[in-house]
């Protein structure tokens, strides 16, 4: 049996909080949620160049929908790193609050 050190702690604890961002934002945030409703149709488009080892010949339309969903996951991407830095700094200021670090002086 593998020992559980702090460090597997730290990377459950980011795991779950970025886990829960991205929950959130699927239900707050109506311009994430359609870039990823698209980003899981569109990866369904051009799959096989992920799963094959082999060769393979990308049709015009197969680059068209590889630029969509790039576009999709950059989107994506930019609204989950925005809201990852701004729930980052509510939690570091929320910790350093409960340590009496600061003072909360917003009541």
């Amino acid at each position: 049996m593998e020992a559980i050190t702090y460090e597997d702690d730290i990377i459950g604890f980011i795991d779950s909080r970025i886990e829960g961002v991205m929950h959130n934002l699927l239900k707050t945030n109506p311009e994430f949620a359609l870039a990823a409703e698209r980003c899981n149709a569109l990866v369904k488009n051009f799959n096989f160049i992920i799963s094959h080892d082999q060769d393979f010949m990308m049709t015009a339309g197969d680059c068209a929908d590889l630029k969509k969903y790039l576009e999709q996951d950059f989107i994506q991407t930019t609204i989950m790193h925005e809201e990852l830095y701004r729930q980052g700094y509510l939690d570091c200021v929320k910790l350093l609050s409960m340590l009496g670090l600061i003072q909360n002086h917003a009541s």
